[in-house]
């Protein structure tokens, strides 16, 4: 794309941002009115229904707007000392619902007690390993999904590691290429934008780290990052 087309992305993102975050607020507003209640409380309510389409939206919108900073050069983080333990909390807790969600699939971690602190923006590393562990789980059918953090000398590793579909070789070079896909059928439910990769890579860049991964196909795949100490 070139830097004009970019630039449309970025403007056009942060204008459906603003906008899906007033509806957002007027939606949140429905459930302060009294006369609304029982209505609100009712099996099926549209008023759920409508918070609930919202919602993909706004997380497709806001991978749009890191996507669009992150081709604009706009991307900041805000750095400060990670406690790598209290960040793998959160991320664990967000990754246990997404495998309940999925069923038949097992969370497993491995993370050693001994971990130093980090200097990185906690928010930017959660959605890193989040995309990897969403990636991870809407690929694995059943199974495993392993979330494995390692110190390596000068620098901690983070690695997803899952038991699903892999990513077949001559697939593998386009992995982090934006709006690509491994997936043949336009139509199967788990395509997505084809952007989440390229965030991460983006975000790990900022933090002068590396992104790889290994995959055979049929056999899983094991995702990666690094964040120097």
């Amino acid at each position: 794309m070139t830097d004009k087309q970019n630039e449309f992305l970025y403007r056009m993102s942060s204008s459906l941002r603003k906008g899906l975050a007033e509806v957002q607020t007027k939606v949140n507003d429905l459930y302060r009115i009294e006369e609304l209640e029982d209505y609100i409380d009712i099996p099926d309510s549209p008023i759920e229904h409508i918070k609930a389409a919202l919602m993909p939206l706004v997380v497709q919108v806001n991978d749009f707007q890191d996507y669009a900073e992150t081709v604009t050069g706009r991307m900041e983080l805000d750095l400060q000392e990670v406690d790598i333990h209290a960040l793998m909390e959160g991320v664990l807790t967000i990754a246990d619902q997404l495998a309940d969600q999925k069923g038949g699939i097992r969370l497993e971690e491995d993370i050693p007690e001994n971990l130093p602190t980090l200097e990185g923006d906690p928010t930017r590393l959660s959605q890193a390993l989040l995309n990897y562990i969403h990636n991870a789980v809407k690929f694995t059918d059943s199974g495993t999904v392993t979330v494995r953090v390692e110190r390596e000398a000068d620098r901690v590793r983070f690695e997803v590691r899952d038991t699903g579909i892999g990513i077949a070789e001559e697939d593998q070079e386009k992995v982090f290429e934006p709006f690509e896909t491994i997936l043949e059928d336009k139509d199967d439910s788990r395509l997505g934008m084809g952007i989440g990769l390229k965030i991460v890579e983006h975000i790990i860049e900022l933090h002068d780290g590396e992104t790889w991964f290994e995959s055979r196909e049929g056999a899983g795949s094991s995702f990666f990052f690094t964040v120097p100490l």
